[in-house]
């Protein structure tokens, strides 16, 4: 039975929890049943620029990735990956990783917008209660800007994370918003996303959270097949190794729900379309 989990944290993320190392990420797949696995630690780009991260010891962090992969080769497909935010602020940073490291699998991702902090430090309660227009739409709009930008400076990524992250903040802040207003701006995003053959991600962690929805949601991943997307990867984005695997299989339902029946996995360092 094939699963996979394809965005994943170890201790060398910022935010990774102690217990989080790669072979702890492998054990926990194996008896989850996780046949595919690919670990992407974080590596956010402005990190000198605004001291908002922790850096990222690329070198340590692949030396315990490669033993991990080599030990339980036969076991789980361990894919060597990363996730790297903000490329579109500061781009040589990325590029500077990217061709120091041989990296399996590359996400682009947005946390933070230029010059704003991380969404997880954004008070969405007290903006829905006294912004007096739709700045949700706003910051929404701008984060869809500089994902297209960061997808115009790095020719190497495979997949863009959680689309709709701040989704997962507005509902932890109790509040609901229908990201499908912005449709037109997410169709522009997807268009380039498919003509370069990147694919989209399908974020589950807002699934094992309790919060009720992936990222996207079902109408966004309705919008990105209609515009003839298929490439699609699915993963936990978890930081610790008891939420690896947690959700996939709803992930899948969802994929089936839209008519999508297969996701993007890398083996031995070829992309494999798998059948789910």
């Amino acid at each position: 039975m094939f699963r996979c989990d394809y965005h994943t944290h170890t201790y060398f993320s910022f935010d990774g929890t102690p217990n989080s190392s790669p072979e702890a990420l492998c054990l926990a797949a194996i008896e989850r049943g996780v046949t595919d696995l690919a670990i992407t630690d974080h590596f956010e780009c402005n990190w000198r620029a605004d001291a908002a991260y922790s850096p990222f010891d690329a070198g340590r962090a692949y030396n315990e990735v490669i033993v991990a992969k080599e030990k339980y080769k036969g076991k789980v497909n361990l894919t060597y990956g990363i996730e790297i935010g903000q490329i579109n602020q500061c781009p040589e940073e990325a590029e500077r990783l990217l061709r120091g490291h041989n990296y399996e699998f590359v996400i682009c991702s947005i946390h933070n917008l230029r010059g704003a902090p991380d969404f997880f430090f954004v008070d969405f309660k007290k903006i829905f209660e006294y912004m007096p227009q739709d700045y949700v739409g706003h910051l929404f709009e701008r984060y869809i800007q500089e994902l297209c930008e960061s997808l115009d400076v790095c020719d190497k990524i495979d997949t863009v994370a959680h689309l709709t992250y701040m989704h997962r903040y507005c509902a932890l802040s109790g509040n609901n918003y229908d990201f499908t207003k912005h449709a037109s701006k997410v169709e522009e995003l997807y268009r380039k996303m498919i003509s370069r053959d990147i694919a989209l991600e399908i974020n589950v962690s807002t699934l094992w959270k309790g919060l009720g929805f992936a990222m996207p949601d079902r109408e966004l991943l309705s919008l990105y097949r209609d515009c003839g997307g298929r490439l699609v990867t699915v993963g936990t984005d978890s930081h610790s190794p008891e939420h690896i695997g947690e959700c996939i299989d709803e992930g899948f339902d969802l994929l089936r729900s839209v008519g999508l029946d297969s996701v993007l996995v890398v083996r031995n360092g070829e992309k494999n379309i798998i059948k789910i």
